[in-house]
């Protein structure tokens, strides 16, 4: 069942902050495609409505030089919120889409209840991709600060289930203590699946000490993720739960799932055995931080074919077509007068036009994602490139037809 997203209704405020114990989104990366109703400086304008509208800071919005290769952007550092954009007519890449960065400043001064009013704004207004998606929950403690955690995965006793490897940073003095904080990564931050562990007090210098873990999420796992809190928001405004709470529990279970720990200390000094994820347990102590069940990852839909198998089989099957459709139109051209030269180079543009304008949008994103992590950012802007560049192509050629 699909969410309702229509825009919020104002009545709730910023929260106030009652216990150091937090749990929630703690960034949000979107993209928007400009159209009828839809532009960056509309949406810059909704956005501060919205801060002011729910009591929430904002301050002067500045317009700046757009970052990954947007043209502009705005702004708004007392928000945690920021939008770049390139127009259909701007120099640079991405030409039609805006993107917003919401930071972690913005969702620590929304509560729960605010936060899904500001989702049901981002989705009314038309997402075309949610690329990024982190969770935090943030646990008051003196005994289970990050070196706690260190040394454990270190002793081989705590393990991160689908992670090879962990990589702990910080300052270590000689006794193996890390008094200035320290961070631990598990997996690659390139990949979709990313995880942190550190000391939040010692981040800030501020408050009790307290250990945060995130889960970093981005490509298709982020769009399965963000529709499948679509869906529990759904249920609760159907079963008349408060969105807030049940948006605590979507990321409380979205940790347990993407930050899997287990306690691997009976084979300290032996071998792992092949299937040991399935019996190792979690450690008590990270098990007593949740309630309810980690979410089933969903796996990513079977591929029937990869890129390589697809491409052959489109070859195979239609090539045919495709080669003597393509040389009618060098022939065409070639009759209307234009050398051998340029009625090629025009058909062959043709051709990957026609293949760019018809080609399944969800389907492009799955085969940019067999790609290296290293390329998969560069082929998405060349993607998005080739979508504008070839929609034009076409455009222009049907006004010529009229004329």
């Amino acid at each position: 069942m699909e969410y309702n997203w229509d825009y919020p209704y104002r009545g709730t405020l910023a929260k106030v902050i009652s216990t150091w114990d937090t749990c929630g989104p703690d960034t949000l990366h979107a993209t928007f495609k400009e159209g009828a109703g839809r532009s960056p400086e509309e949406f810059v304008s909704l956005l501060q409505e919205f801060q002011l509208g729910f009591d929430l800071p904002t301050g002067t919005v500045i317009r700046d030089k757009g970052v990954s290769g947007f043209e502009a952007a705005a702004v708004d550092k007392a928000a945690g919120l920021r939008v770049d954009w390139t127009k259909h007519d701007g120099e640079g890449a991405n030409k039609g889409y805006f993107c917003i960065q919401v930071k972690g400043e913005w969702f620590e001064k929304a509560s729960g209840e605010v936060t899904t009013d500001f989702f049901a704004l981002l989705n009314a207004y038309g997402i075309y991709r949610v690329t990024r998606i982190d969770f935090q929950q943030t646990t008051e403690t003196t005994r289970y600060l990050t070196p706690f955690w260190i040394k454990k995965y270190e002793r081989g006793e705590y393990r991160v289930v689908r992670c090879k490897y962990f990589e702990p940073r910080g300052k270590k003095t000689a006794d193996n203590d890390y008094p200035a904080g320290a961070t631990v990564y598990h997996g690659s931050r390139t990949s979709e699946r990313f995880a942190r562990q550190y000391d939040k007090h010692l981040q800030i210098d501020y408050g009790p000490p307290r250990r945060r873990d995130e889960i970093e999420i981005k490509g298709d796992s982020c769009r399965r993720l963000w529709d499948e809190l679509g869906e529990e928001l759904s249920q609760a405004e159907q079963q008349g739960e408060e969105r807030g709470t049940r948006l605590h529990a979507f990321s409380k279970s979205a940790i347990r799932a993407y930050l899997p720990i287990r306690d691997t200390s009976k084979w300290v000094g032996r071998d792992l055995p092949k299937d040991w994820a399935q019996y190792a347990e979690e450690p008590m102590n990270w098990t007593d931080l949740f309630t309810d069940e980690a979410r089933a990852i969903q796996p990513a839909p079977g591929r029937v074919t990869s890129l390589i198998k697809s491409y052959r089989y489109a070859r195979q099957n239609f090539g045919s077509a495709v080669a003597v459709k393509t040389l009618q139109r060098i022939n065409d051209k070639r009759k209307d007068g234009w050398d051998h030269h340029s009625a090629c180079d025009h058909a062959y543009k043709h051709l990957f036009d026609d293949f760019v304008n018809s080609a399944n949008e969800k389907r492009v994103m799955e085969f940019i994602e067999e790609m290296p992590p290293s390329q998969r950012t560069e082929m998405e802007l060349l993607w998005l490139a080739a979508v504008q560049t070839s929609a034009s192509n076409e455009e222009r050629e049907r006004d010529e037809q009229l004329e």
